[in-house]
C-alpha cells in the first residue's frame, strides 16, 4: 500500500473514532508504519501534526453539533474528548475567534467554511502533486484590470451552489475579451471581499474575470475596472482542473496561512491564467496570488 493509501486509512480511522479516546499509537497501527515514521509522513502530506488534525476535526464536529442540536455545550465538549467546558472553550476560541456560546447565539454560518473538513483521497492526491506546498514570495507592481464582475459563493464554502457563477463569468468574458484594447495576453481572476450589507450569503465575495491593461482609457460597455495595488504576495501554483481549486484554497487558508507567520494584506486575491492554463485538463496550471503584509 502506498503512502497516500496508508494515510487515508489513518484519516478514516480518526473519523470513526472522533468521539472516542485516540492515541497516536493506535492511529499509527492501522497504517503499518512505525509511530515515528507515521508522524513524519502524516504531517508532511496532510500539513498538520496528528494531534493538531484530530483537535481541528473534533472542533469542526462540535461546531456542527452547536448549530444543529440543542445539546448543552458541556455535553458537546465531553462528547468530543475535552476534559472540561473551559478547555473546550479555549481551544474553540483559539481556532474560530469566538466562544461556543457566542457562536450558538450569533449563528455559526460565517465560520463553517473555515472549519477543518474531512480529508478525502482526492484531497490527498491533490496535495501530493497538484499544488506547490510552499509558495514563492514576490513584490508585484500595481495591476489595472478590465473585465466582467459578479458576486459568487466561495469555493471553500460548504454551499457549493454559487461557485458555478465564476465559470459562467469566464465563458461570457471570453466572448467579449477582444473588445478590450491593449489587453495583455493572459486572464486574471480577482476576488475581493464584500461588506456584510451587500452579502446574501456569509461566504459571498465579488469576482472579476478579466485581463490586465495599461490604463482605463477605453472600457467596453458593461465591463468594470479594478486596480490591484502593488505589494507583497505569496504565489502558489495550482495544477489540475478548476474543479480541484477548492483543495488548493483549503490548503492555503486552512493549513499554510495559520502556520506561516504571515498576515493577509487588505487587497484582492488574484489568479493568473497564462499559456499553460487549459480548462478541464489535469495538466492545467494556474498561479494564485495571496496578498500578504
Amino acid at each position: 500500500m502506498d503512502h497516500i493509501g496508508r494515510i487515508q486509512r489513518a484519516i478514516d480511522y480518526i473519523e470513526e473514532h472522533l468521539k472516542d479516546e485516540l492515541s497516536t499509537e493506535s492511529i499509527a497501527d492501522v497504517t503499518y508504519f512505525s509511530m515515528w515514521h507515521f508522524q513524519r509522513v502524516f504531517s508532511s502530506i496532510v500539513g498538520d501534526s496528528v494531534k493538531e488534525y484530530v483537535r481541528k476535526r473534533r472542533l469542526a464536529s462540535a461546531l456542527i453539533e452547536l448549530s444543529s442540536t440543542d445539546r448543552r455545550i458541556l455535553d458537546i465538549a465531553i462528547g468530543h474528548q475535552f476534559e472540561s467546558q473551559e478547555s473546550f472553550t479555549r481551544a474553540f476560541k483559539a481556532l474560530y475567534g469566538r466562544t461556543p456560546g457566542e457562536c450558538r447565539k450569533e449563528g455559526v454560518r460565517s465560520i463553517l467554511a473555515f472549519s477543518k473538513p474531512r480529508i478525502t483521497i482526492e484531497y490527498l492526491d491533490h496535495l501530493y502533486g497538484g499544488i506547490t506546498m510552499q509558495p514563492k514570495f514576490v513584490n508585484e507592481r500595481e495591476k489595472k484590470i478590465i473585465g466582467l464582475g459578479a458576486n459568487f459563493v466561495s469555493a471553500v464554502s460548504n454551499d457549493k451552489s454559487g461557485y458555478a457563477v465564476v465559470g459562467q463569468l469566464w465563458q461570457k468574458y471570453k466572448t467579449r475579451a477582444d473588445e478590450i484594447k491593449g489587453r495583455k495576453g493572459y486572464g486574471i481572476g480577482l476576488v475581493e471581499s464584500l461588506p456584510d450589507s451587500k452579502k446574501s450569503h456569509a461566504d459571498e465575495f465579488w469576482y472579476l474575470a478579466g485581463s490586465e491593461v495599461d490604463d482605463f482609457s477605453a472600457v467596453p460597455e458593461g465591463m468594470v475596472t479594478r486596480t490591484a495595488p502593488a505589494g507583497r504576495y505569496a504565489v502558489f501554483t495550482h495544477r489540475g482542473t478548476v474543479a480541484k481549486l477548492e483543495h488548493t484554497l483549503r490548503y492555503i487558508f486552512g493549513s499554510w496561512l495559520p502556520k506561516s507567520g504571515e498576515e493577509l494584506r487588505d487587497a484582492p486575491t488574484l489568479s493568473c491564467r497564462g499559456k499553460d492554463f487549459k480548462p478541464g485538463s489535469e495538466e492545467s496550471v494556474m498561479e494564485i496570488y495571496i496578498p500578504i503584509k
